[in-house]
C-alpha cells in the first residue's frame, strides 16, 4: 500500500496549474492570440487546468482474502521477531473523476497517515487480521473504517476544488483578454472608430438626412505568413444595422397591408431602402452573387462583404436547416457577421419561435449562444463556427417578424 493525500498541499497545487494555463496564454504566438476568439482560447485554458471532482462509489467491485504471515517482536524472548499467521483482506471500489486529488492533501485535513493503491479509476485498501478466519461482520466494519477518512479527505479536496474551478474562467478570461490588448498595442492597431449607437425605441427610426459612414475594423488572416488587416464590421455597428432591420420588421408587423401576400424578394426590398438611406457604403444590395449562390442582401464596403442576410418565410425546422446551410454556403472564410431574417406567419408564432432556436442549436456548425437579447421573440444571437475552420467565429442574429402571410 502507498500512502496518499501526501504530495504536499492541494490549494498549491491547484494554484500552480492555473499558473500555467496563464503561462500558456501569454506564449502563444501572437498571431494565434489575435485570430483565435476569446471564448475558445479560454475554454480551451480552463479545460488544461480544471479538474473533475471525485466520487467514490458506494459498492465494492472487487476484492480478495490471503493467508499470510506477519513478523513481530516476541516479547517473550528478549525482541526476537517472530512469525505470526494472519489474514489480509482487499476491497476495490470504483471512483469518478480526477485521480490527481488523492496525491494532495486538501485545505481542511486529517493528521492521521492513509494508505490505499490508486489506480486509473480504481481505489483499493486492506485490512489484516491476526488470525486464519475472522468474523465477517468485524472485515465489513474494518474496511468501511479503512474507506472512510478517505472517502472525508475527498470531501474536503471537492470543496477546494469547486472554489479552484470556479475561479478559472473568469481569472482566465482576463489574462486572454490582457495579452490580446498587449498585442495589439504592440502591434499598433486601432479598433474600429464605428459611430454611437442610438438608443432603440419600439418605433420604427426614419431614415437619416446624412447617411452614416461604415467604420470597419481589422481582423487578421493566418492563411498568410504576418499579419494581414482584414475588414470585419464593428459589433456596434453591427447592432445598428440589425436594428434598421428590426425597426423595419417592426413596421411592416404594424402596417400588415404592406407585408401581406408578399414574396421574400418584395419584403426584403423594403429592408434594402432603410439600410442604404442609414449607411454610407458600397451599398446593401439583393441578390448579389457571393461566393456559392446568390444572397439576399449585402453588405459592402468598397469591394468587402461585411454583412450577409438571407430572408425566408417559416417553412419548419428542415426548412430553417437549411436556410442556415444555405446562408453559410454563401459566407467565405473572411465574412464572420450573418443574419438570417425569417418571415413567420402568425398562426402559432411562439411555437416557431422555439423551433427555431432548437434548430439553430442543434446545427453542426453551433458552438454557443450569443450574447443575451433583450427580445428573444425579435432577435437571438448565436457563435457559430465557419464550415471550412471551425475555429473561424461566425456572429449570427436570427430575426424574426410576425406577419400574415396571405
Amino acid at each position: 500500500m502507498t500512502r496518499i493525500f501526501s504530495h504536499g498541499p492541494l490549494p498549491a497545487y491547484l494554484n500552480q496549474t492555473a499558473s500555467e494555463a496563464a503561462d500558456w496564454v501569454a506564449n502563444l504566438p501572437e498571431d494565434q492570440i489575435l485570430e483565435r476568439s476569446t471564448d475558445d482560447l479560454v475554454d480551451e485554458a480552463v479545460a488544461s487546468a480544471r479538474f473533475e471532482p471525485v466520487e467514490i462509489g458506494s459498492d465494492r467491485i472487487d476484492g480478495g482474502v490471503e493467508l499470510t504471515t506477519i513478523k513481530q517482536p516476541d516479547a517473550f524472548d528478549r525482541g526476537r521477531p517472530t512469525e505470526i499467521k494472519a489474514t489480509r483482506v482487499r476491497a476495490v471500489w470504483e471512483f469518478t473523476g480526477s485521480r490527481d486529488l488523492f496525491g494532495y492533501e486538501p485545505s481542511t485535513h486529517s493528521l492521521r497517515h492513509i494508505e490505499a493503491e490508486v489506480g486509473s479509476n480504481t481505489i483499493e485498501v486492506s485490512v489484516t487480521f491476526y488470525e486464519r478466519n475472522p468474523p465477517v461482520d468485524r472485515v465489513q466494519a474494518a474496511l468501511a473504517e479503512a474507506l472512510d477518512p478517505i472517502r472525508r479527505m475527498i470531501e474536503f479536496a471537492n470543496a477546494d476544488l469547486e472554489s479552484h474551478n470556479a475561479k478559472l474562467p473568469g481569472a482566465l478570461k482576463a489574462a486572454v483578454e490582457r495579452r490580446k490588448a498587449e498585442v495589439r498595442d504592440r502591434r499598433g492597431l486601432a479598433d474600429a472608430l464605428g459611430f454611437p449607437l442610438m438608443k432603440q425605441t419600439d418605433a420604427p427610426r426614419p431614415v437619416p438626412l446624412q447617411r452614416k459612414p461604415l467604420a470597419i475594423k481589422p481582423r487578421r488572416s493566418d492563411l498568410t505568413p504576418s499579419y494581414v488587416d482584414e475588414p470585419e464590421l464593428a459589433d456596434a455597428q453591427f447592432n445598428e444595422a440589425l436594428g434598421v432591420i428590426c425597426s423595419t420588421l417592426l413596421a411592416m408587423e404594424r402596417t400588415p397591408s404592406v407585408a401581406s401576400g408578399k414574396h421574400e424578394e418584395d419584403l426584403r426590398d423594403q429592408i434594402l431602402v432603410q439600410l442604404n438611406g442609414t449607411f454610407q457604403t458600397g451599398g446593401a444590395t439583393g441578390e448579389s452573387f457571393l461566393q456559392k449562390g446568390k444572397t439576399d442582401i449585402l453588405l459592402i464596403d468598397g469591394e468587402r462583404h461585411v454583412l450577409v442576410g438571407e430572408c425566408k418565410w417559416w417553412s419548419g425546422p428542415a426548412g430553417c436547416a437549411e436556410a442556415i446551410d444555405q446562408l453559410l454556403g454563401y459566407l467565405t472564410w473572411r465574412n464572420v457577421k450573418a443574419t438570417l431574417i425569417f418571415f413567420v406567419d402568425r398562426n402559432d408564432a411562439t411555437a416557431v419561435i422555439a423551433k427555431a432556436d432548437a434548430t439553430v442549436r442543434a446545427h453542426e456548425g453551433f458552438k454557443r449562444p450569443g450574447p443575451t437579447s433583450t427580445e428573444p421573440d425579435r432577435r437571438m444571437n448565436y457563435v457559430l463556427g465557419h464550415q471550412d475552420d471551425m475555429a473561424r467565429e461566425i456572429q449570427l442574429a436570427v430575426l424574426f417578424a410576425v406577419l400574415p402571410k396571405a
